[in-house]
C-alpha cells in the first residue's frame, strides 16, 4: 500500500520500492464524481480527524479497504504499508481479515509519533507483524514499543539510474549551494547564513527548491533564487550544477533530497541530528552541530577560498548513494519479508543486537 507526495518527482519517493519489488501496488485512488465527493464529505463529518494520523484522508480509507479486498482475491504473501505514519489505520482494526502478515515502514522521528504509539493506538499497532524504520536513530524506541525481533532498519532508497552526476561540470567562479525540500528544514538558520554571506560579500549563490509558501522566508536575500514545482530534469540539473547541498534540518530520519544530491555527485552539508549519520559521512559531506550558524558560515567561507574539499568528495558522494540503490534496498526488504513468513518476526533472533 503506497502513497505519493506532491513534492516528490516521478522517480523520487519511497513508493519507488513498490515498483522495484514488482509488487501489487494499491495507492490513493482518485475520488472524483458526485458519489465519491458525497461519501468523502460524509466521512469527514463522521470521522472528525485523528490527532495521531497527520495526513489520513478519505482516499487513504478507500486504499485500505481496497488492500483488504486485493489481499484476499490475489492471495498475496505479505502486505507492506509504505507510510505507516500517515496511512495505516483501518488495516490495524481489520487485521483478523487479512490472509497474510502486515508490516509497515515508519519515517517520522520518534518524538513525532510518541503520542500515537504510547497512548492513542498502542494496542492496535502491536498487531503489526513487523516494523521497518529508515534510520538507526529510531531503533531504540521502536524496539521498546515492538520488541527487538520485530523491528529492522532498512534504509531509504534512491534511483541511481535517474539521479546521476553530469558528464562534465563547468568551472565557474564563486560557490553555488542548493537546498531542496521543506519538511523539517531549518529555514531560519538557512536565512541567517544567506544574510551573513550577503553582508560579507562572499561569492555565494543559493538555489532553493522549496514550497512556494516558504518563498517569503527569504525576502530580501539577493543571493537567493527560489524555485518551486519544477520538473525532475530541471531539479537534477540544479543538483548537478551545485557545488554542494546545504540542507540544515531540525530533525531527520531519512532524507530524500540528501540521497538525490549524493546520487548526482553533489556533496552535502547538513545537521548532525536524527538519522543523518546513516546517510552522510566525511567521505561525502559534512555534519554540523544543530542550529550552529557560525559553524556553517565558517565552512562556507573556507569553501569559497578553496573548493578542493568539495572536489575530493564528489566521487564519495556518488559511491555513498550507490549503497542506497533501490536494488540493494529491495534485497534487504526481501530478507525482512522472508523472516516474517518463516519465523513470524522481521528479524531472526540470532541477528538482533
Amino acid at each position: 500500500m503506497s502513497k505519493r507526495w506532491a513534492h516528490h518527482t516521478k522517480s523520487g519517493g519511497y513508493d519507488r520500492l513498490a515498483h522495484k519489488c514488482a509488487a501489487i501496488e494499491v495507492g490513493r485512488p482518485p475520488c472524483s464524481g458526485l458519489a465519491m465527493r458525497s461519501l468523502r464529505a460524509a466521512w469527514r463529518r463522521l470521522y472528525g480527524g485523528n490527532p495521531y494520523l497527520l495526513d489520513y484522508r478519505f482516499e487513504d480509507l478507500v486504499a485500505e479497504l481496497k488492500t483488504v479486498l486485493v489481499s484476499r482475491l490475489r492471495r498475496v504473501d505479505i502486505i507492506h504499508a509504505l507510510y505507516g505514519d500517515e496511512h495505516l489505520n483501518l488495516l490495524l482494526s481489520a487485521k483478523s481479515l487479512l490472509p497474510c502478515p502486515l508490516v509497515a515502514t515508519f519515517h517520522l522521528p520518534t518524538s513525532r509519533v510518541t503520542g500515537r504509539f504510547e497512548n492513542g493506538q498502542f494496542e492496535k499497532l502491536r498487531r503489526l507483524d513487523g516494523a521497518i524504520v529508515v534510520s538507526t536513530a529510531q531503533l531504540v524506541v521502536f524496539r521498546r514499543w515492538f520488541g527487538r525481533d520485530n523491528v529492522v532498519f532498512v534504509p531509504h532508497g534512491i534511483d541511481t539510474d535517474v539521479f546521476q552526476p553530469a558528464s562534465s561540470r563547468p568551472d565557474v567562479d564563486g560557490l553555488r549551494l542548493i537546498c531542496v525540500g521543506g519538511h523539517m528544514r531549518d529555514f531560519a538558520m538557512l536565512h541567517r547564513v544567506a544574510d551573513f554571506c550577503q553582508n560579507e560579500r562572499l561569492p555565494v549563490h543559493f538555489d532553493l527548491v522549496i514550497p512556494q509558501a516558504d518563498f517569503r522566508c527569504f525576502t530580501g536575500c539577493d543571493n537567493v533564487t527560489c524555485w518551486s514545482n519544477i520538473s525532475e530534469e530541471d531539479l537534477i540539473g540544479l543538483y548537478q550544477a551545485a557545488d554542494v547541498q546545504f540542507i540544515p534540518v531540525t530533525d531527520a530520519t531519512a532524507n530524500n533530497a540528501v540521497l538525490e544530491s549524493l546520487a548526482c555527485g553533489t556533496p552535502v552539508i547538513t545537521t548532525d541530528v536524527g538519522g543523518m549519520r546513516d546517510y552522510v559521512s566525511s567521505s561525502c559531506g559534512w555534519l554540523l552541530p544543530c542550529a550552529d550558524t557560525e559553524a556553517a558560515l565558517s565552512l562556507i567561507r573556507d569553501l569559497t577560498r578553496d573548493k578542493s574539499p568539495l572536489v575530493s568528495r564528489r566521487p564519495g558522494a556518488r559511491t555513498q548513494a550507490e549503497c542506497f540503490s533501490w536494488d540493494r534496498v529491495v534485497e534487504q526488504c526481501s530478507v525482512a519479508y522472508a523472516n516474517v513468513l518463516s519465523t513470524g518476526h522481521i528479524v531472526r533472533t540470532s541477528e538482533t543486537t
